[in-house]
């Protein structure tokens, strides 16, 4: 009886012990859920980030409310960014404005307005686009910013003439195909009367590759660049680089838009005339432009 007693004994001992720690855990764990649902509401994942440049619909409000009431928001063609940096780089050296830059295309620009996104400013490289805005009230003011022109990156080889692109056999690559670059591309080869031969090697591009990094890293062989990108990789000093002549293409106008959101703002109306003073001037030459 004494050892049936002590063995009984041991054995509620042994439950008790269990049966407290399945209690610990549950407590543990309903106190620890609130704390859990408040980290995943302080998520630091970039789309819940207030610079993130994704444009997440579910949190468009809360981002609103974050903004800086003197954020400038720019619209801005990807062949552009490099340059508009640069301008506003300068620009904030005399005037302490907070900015926020987007890249994408018309389609894009469009589209992100339709959502209700706002922007004060857009860049485009294609003046017809900008007529468009203004013919549809989405913008009061549009002019020409600046004068692209493209290069050939031949890589390996003397760019002396168009003719270079004899010399190899492989792809050529042209820009996307709703770019001013990939039309101005074409038009020079068939100035020099070589579009129709040439026409099998042309490799063009989609709006998420980098041409300059595919021949860079001759995944393609050369190719037919925006000028501002060569300058941009610091190239165009080099013997495979051959800068063509601007009127053997149709022109390359960029064109900046004033939206109505942004002039009803005197801080963003200050930065779009400086955008045509001389200072920003010089910036478009040193980066390319005509």
């Amino acid at each position: 009886m004494t050892v049936k007693t002590a063995n009984s004994e041991w054995t509620m001992t042994k439950r008790k012990t269990t049966l407290n720690i399945l209690i610990t855990l549950i407590l543990g764990l309903v106190v620890s859920l609130p704390l859990y649902a408040s980290r995943m509401n302080q998520s630091n994942l970039p789309m819940s980030q207030f610079n993130f440049q994704g444009f997440v619909p579910d949190s468009k409000e809360n981002r609103r409310d974050e903004e800086d009431p003197n954020l400038i928001r720019l619209m801005v063609n990807p062949s552009f960014y490099w340059t508009i940096n640069r301008i506003i780089d300068q620009y904030q050296q005399q005037n302490n404005r907070p900015f926020r830059i987007h890249q994408g295309s018309y389609q894009d620009f469009v589209n992100l307005m339709e959502h209700g996104e706002t922007f004060d400013l857009v860049i485009l490289d294609q003046m017809a686009q900008a007529h468009e805005l203004l013919a549809q009230k989405h913008a009061t003011e549009a002019r020409v910013l600046a004068i692209g022109r493209i290069g050939l990156w031949a890589p390996l080889e003397s760019a002396r003439s168009l003719t270079v692109i004899n010399l190899q056999n492989g792809p050529i690559g042209l820009m996307p195909e709703h770019t001013m670059q990939h039309q101005a591309a074409r038009e020079v080869l068939e100035r020099g009367e070589m579009l129709r031969s040439m026409e099998p090697r042309l490799k063009t591009t989609t709006e998420f590759q980098d041409l300059y990094n595919l021949i860079e890293t001759g995944e393609i062989p050369m190719g037919f660049l925006p000028w501002q990108r060569i300058i941009e990789g610091g190239i165009q000093q080099q013997r495979d680089v051959l800068k063509l002549q601007g009127n053997h293409h149709s022109a390359i106008l960029y064109a900046a838009a004033l939206t109505r959101a942004g002039s009803a703002r005197m801080d963003v109306k200050h930065f779009w005339q400086q955008l045509f003073e001389p200072a920003s001037q010089n910036i478009l030459k040193q980066s390319g432009f005509d």
